[in-house]
C-alpha cells in the first residue's frame, strides 16, 4: 500500500477554554484570531498578550497556530495592520490566515519569514485561482466550501501549494467572500467581520415561509478515507463561536476517525456513538455539501436555522391545568438536559420530570415522563434533546496534553548537585549547591523522585528520572525543588526560542498618480437590446455578460455587440463571470477589453491574453495596496462598493478608480438554485424579508442565485462629488433594466456628468454606502 499523507487536523478556537480543549483533544493545529482584522469579530479572541500566550501554548504541546487575519483592511488601517503583522510574526505565529490581497503582497515583500494562508473568503474555487496564489507566495489556500471532492483532487494534484478544506460546521449560503447581505441590511460587514448572519433569518417567497436561506451543517466524518485519499493537507472544523465542549467532542472524534482510518485503512467505520456525539454537540441537520455535488434542497435546514439536537420523543399529551406535557422516550433523559420542540424557538433547560407521579432525575428509553411546560403542546409534537447535560460534563476541560521529558540527577558528596532535563529535542543542566553527606537520615531515591516530578502547572510530565548518585547523600528538599524549577523555565525558553522570531516592522510607502483623463461612464448590460440602449445614450464603455442571467449569450452575440460599439466610436468590454469552474478564454471574440470578477480569470489573462483588463467589484478592493497590486494587470480597478466617499477621495490618489453608482447588483452568490428549489419551473422570485424588503432573486444558466439588494441604488445627485473625489469611470448596473430604463438611467448620467450638476432620484432608493460606511 502507498504511503498515505497524514493530514492536519485543524481546530477552531475562540477562547482561552476552547484551544485548551482543541489540543487536549488531539488538535494538530489551532486557529484563532485577536481584537483586530478578525472575521468573528463576535467570538471571545485574544488580546495581544493572550495571543504570545496561545501561541506558546500550542507550540509547547507540539500543535500548530494559525492566527487570521482574514477581513478587508481600509486604507486607514493599514499602518495599524502592518504593527499588528510584525507583533505576530515575531510572537511566532506559524502563518496568517488573510483575505486582502494586499495585505498578502506586504506579507511576502516585507516579512517574507511569517507564513501566509489564503482565506476561504477570497472565494478560491478554480484551478487557475489557486495558482494565482502560490505564485503570490502563499503556502496553503483555504478553498472554497463549494468545491467537490474530484475538483479538489485535480487542484491538489496540478500545485505544490497546501490545500485546506473544512469538513465540520456550519455552512454559508453565499459564496464566503462574496456576500455584500448583512452589511447592506446593517452596515455589519461580513467581508469585515461583523456577520449578523441575515442568511438564518425568516423570509418569504409568495405563499412560502421559512428560513429559506439556511443551510444544513456539514459533515464529512463518514467519508474520511475520500479525504484523505484525495491528498488534502489540512481538515479544517468551522466553529469558533462555539462553545468549548463542542470543540473538544468534534475535535475528540475527528481525531479518533483519521487515526483509525491510517492505522488500518479497511477497517474505517464511524460508531454510532461517534455519530451520536456530534449530533448532539450541535446540528441543523447534516449535509456533505457540495463534497459529492449539488445536493440542492436536501442541503438546506428552512424549518429551523439553530440546533436541532437529537430526536428524544413524542408529545402525547398536554395537560393544561397542570400545565406539563407527557412525553414519551426513545431516549434517555436526565435533569439539567435541553428540549426543544420541532419547528420551534423555544426550549428549556429540564430541571425537573416525572414518572408515574415520582419525581425522578433519569428517565430511559421506552418510559413516559411528566415535564413542567407553561408553553402549550400539541399531541404529536417531536421533542429533540438540544442539550446533553451528561455529554457536557464527559467533555469537561481539562489540561491533559503533556510533552514527556526524562530527568537525571547527579549527586556526589562535594560536588554540585545537577539535573539534567530533555524532551528529546533539546536538553538543560542546572547546578545547585554541593552534595553533602547526611548526618542520620539519607535523601532516598523515592523522595527525590517525588519532588522532581510535581509539574502538575507545566507543560511537562516526567515519565523517566534517572539517579547517579553516592550514598547516604543529603540536599534540601526546597533545593531539589529550585533545581526543577529553574530546569522547567530553561527547557520552557528554550522550546519558545525555536517559534519566536525578529520581524521588521513592514512599511507602507505608495505612489501618488495623477489622474487627468476625462471621466468615463460604463453601463454594465446583460442583453444586446440593452448594450445598444447604452452606447446610443451616452455610455463610453459598455459591458456585456451573462452574471445573474439565465440566458446564454452566442460568440455571435459578443461580435455584433463589439462591432456595434466600434461604429459608434464606444469600447465593449465582455463582463467575465465571478464564479468560473473551468476557465476558457480562447473562445472568446476580440473585445475592447475585459471585466474580471475572479482571481482565477485574471491569473489566466496575465499568460494567456493581452486585451485591455477593468477589474470588477468582487474582487473586494479596500486599500492602496490591493489597489496597487490589481493595477500591475489592469487600467482601472472598481472599488468595493462598501466603501463610503470620502475612503474613496483617499484611494483615487493612487490609481484609475471605477465605482458603481446607479443600479441593482447581487449582495449574495450561491452555488444553491433557491428558485427551483422552492418553485419548479420558475427562473425569477422575490424574496421578503421580516422588514418587509424585497429582494430579487436570479439565477444563472448554471443554477446559480444571485439575491439583488431590495433597493435600487441611486448617486445621481451626488455625481459632482464623485468626480471632483477622483473616481475616473462611473458605472450603472442595469443587468435588471430593460431598453427604456437603460436609455434613461444612462442619459441621465451622461447629463449630469457633462453638465457637473446632479439631480434628485426617483421613488425609494439607497445611496449604498457612500454615507454610512461599514463596520
Amino acid at each position: 500500500m502507498t504511503h498515505m499523507l497524514r493530514p492536519e487536523l485543524l481546530a477552531p478556537v475562540g477562547s482561552k477554554e476552547a484551544l485548551i480543549a482543541a489540543i487536549s483533544n488531539g488538535a494538530d493545529a489551532v486557529y484563532f484570531g485577536g481584537k483586530l482584522f478578525n472575521a468573528r469579530h463576535y467570538a471571545s479572541n485574544f488580546t495581544h498578550d493572550e495571543l504570545e500566550w496561545a501561541i506558546d501554548y500550542a507550540h509547547a504541546r507540539g500543535a500548530t497556530a494559525y492566527v487570521t487575519v482574514n477581513t478587508l483592511i481600509k486604507d486607514s488601517e493599514l499602518d495599524d495592520a502592518a504593527e499588528y503583522l510584525q507583533f505576530l510574526c515575531n510572537a511566532g505565529t506559524d502563518a496568517v490566515i488573510v483575505q486582502d490581497l494586499g495585505i498578502m503582497r506586504l506579507l511576502r515583500e516585507k516579512l517574507p519569514g511569517l507564513p501566509v494562508h489564503a482565506s476561504t473568503q477570497m472565494t478560491l474555487h478554480n484551478l487557475e485561482g489557486v495558482r494565482f496564489m502560490q505564485e503570490m507566495g502563499a503556502k496553503r489556500a483555504v478553498l472554497a466550501r463549494e468545491l467537490s471532492l474530484d475538483e479538489i483532487r485535480r487542484i491538489k494534484s496540478q500545485t505544490s501549494i497546501e490545500i485546506e478544506t473544512f469538513i465540520h460546521g456550519a455552512l454559508c449560503f453565499s459564496y464566503s467572500g462574496q456576500c455584500l447581505l448583512s452589511s447592506m441590511i446593517g452596515g455589519r460587514s461580513g467581508n469585515r467581520g461583523h456577520c449578523a448572519q441575515p442568511c438564518r433569518k425568516k423570509y418569504r417567497i409568495d405563499e412560502v415561509e421559512g428560513y429559506l436561506l439556511s443551510t444544513k451543517d456539514l459533515n464529512m466524518s463518514e467519508h474520511i478515507p475520500a479525504l484523505v485519499e484525495a491528498g488534502i493537507d489540512s481538515f479544517k472544523i468551522e466553529g469558533r463561536m462555539k462553545r468549548p465542549e463542542y470543540v473538544a467532542g468534534v475535535v475528540s472524534v475527528y481525531r479518533k476517525l483519521i487515526d483509525r482510518y491510517l492505522e488500518a485503512p479497511g477497517n474505517f467505520q464511524v460508531s454510532d456513538r461517534e455519530r451520536q456525539t456530534l449530533s448532539q454537540l450541535f446540528n441543523r441537520e447534516f449535509t456533505t455539501g457540495y463534497f459529492f455535488g449539488n445536493q440542492g434542497g436536501k442541503m438546506m435546514s428552512r424549518r429551523y436555522p439553530h440546533n436541532i439536537g437529537t430526536e428524544l420523543g413524542k408529545v402525547i399529551d398536554y395537560e393544561r391545568k397542570r400545565r406539563r406535557a407527557v412525553i414519551s422516550l426513545k431516549a434517555p433523559l436526565r435533569t439539567g438536559d435541553g428540549i426543544g420542540i420541532r419547528g420551534r424557538e423555544t426550549g428549556i433547560t429540564v430541571r425537573n420530570m416525572y414518572v408515574n407521579d415520582r419525581r425522578t432525575d433519569e428517565a430511559v428509553p421506552g418510559s413516559t415522563v411528566w415535564i413542567p411546560l407553561d408553553e402549550e403542546v400539541a399531541r404529536g409534537d417531536e421533542i429533540f434533546k438540544t442539550h446533553d447535560a451528561q455529554l457536557m460534563a464527559s467533555l469537561k476541560i481539562k489540561d491533559t496534553k503533556k510533552i514527556h521529558v526524562s530527568m537525571l540527577i547527579k549527586a556526589r558528596i562535594g560536588e554540585p548537585a545537577e539535573l539534567t532535563l530533555t524532551d528529546g529535542e533539546n536538553e538543560v543542566k542546572v547546578h545547585g549547591i554541593n552534595v553533602s553527606m547526611a548526618d542520620n537520615m539519607p535523601l532516598s531515591e523515592g523522595v527525590m523522585a517525588d519532588h522532581l516530578k510535581k509539574l502538575g502547572n507545566t507543560v511537562f510530565d516526567a515519565r523517566e528520572i534517572t539517579f547517579e548518585k553516592d550514598e547516604n547523600i543529603f540536599i534540601p528538599v526546597s533545593e531539589l525543588n529550585r533545581l526543577r524549577r529553574e530546569a522547567v523555565l530553561q527547557l520552557e525558553r528554550i522550546r519558545a526560542q525555536k517559534w519566536t522570531r525578529k520581524c521588521s516592522r513592514p512599511t507602507v510607502i505608495s505612489e501618488k498618480k495623477e489622474i487627468g483623463s476625462k471621466p468615463l461612464l460604463s453601463v454594465n448590460t446583460g442583453t444586446i437590446e440593452c448594450l445598444e440602449a447604452a452606447v446610443d445614450s451616452g455610455a463610453d464603455i459598455v459591458y456585456l455578460g451573462e452574471e445573474a442571467s439565465d440566458s446564454v449569450l452566442e460568440s455571435e452575440d459578443y461580435v455584433y455587440a463589439i462591432e456595434y460599439g466600434r461604429k459608434k466610436g464606444k469600447s465593449v468590454f465582455i463582463s467575465l463571470p465571478r464564479i468560473s469552474r473551468k476557465i476558457d478564454l480562447e473562445a472568446l471574440p476580440d473585445p475592447d477589453g475585459l471585466l474580471v470578477a475572479d482571481p482565477g480569470t485574471l491569473h489566466s489573462l496575465r499568460r494567456a491574453r493581452t486585451n485591455q483588463v477593468v477589474i470588477d467589484y468582487p474582487f473586494n478592493v479596500f486599500n492602496r495596496l490591493t489597489m496597487e497590486y490589481l493595477l500591475n494587470y489592469s487600467q482601472r480597478v472598481t472599488l468595493s462598493p462598501e466603501l463610503t466617499l470620502e475612503e474613496i477621495r483617499n484611494l483615487t490618489q493612487f490609481g484609475a478608480a471605477e465605482c458603481i453608482v446607479h443600479g441593482l447588483f447581487p449582495l449574495i452568490v450561491s452555488e444553491h438554485d433557491l428558485a427551483k428549489g422552492l418553485f419548479p419551473g420558475r427562473k425569477d422570485v422575490c424574496l421578503k424579508d421580516e422588514k418587509g424588503f424585497v429582494f430579487p432573486v436570479r439565477r444563472d444558466a448554471h443554477g446559480r442565485t444571485y439575491i439583488m439588494n431590495s433597493r435600487e441604488l441611486c448617486m445621481l445627485e451626488h455625481v459632482p462629488e464623485i468626480l471632483e473625489a477622483g473616481v475616473e469611470c462611473l458605472r450603472i448596473e442595469a443587468r435588471m433594466y430593460d431598453k427604456n430604463k437603460t436609455v434613461e438611467i444612462t442619459r441621465a448620467y451622461r447629463e449630469a456628468m457633462d453638465k457637473l450638476k446632479g439631480r434628485g432620484c426617483k421613488g425609494k432608493y439607497t445611496t449604498g454606502y457612500y454615507f454610512r460606511g461599514v463596520v
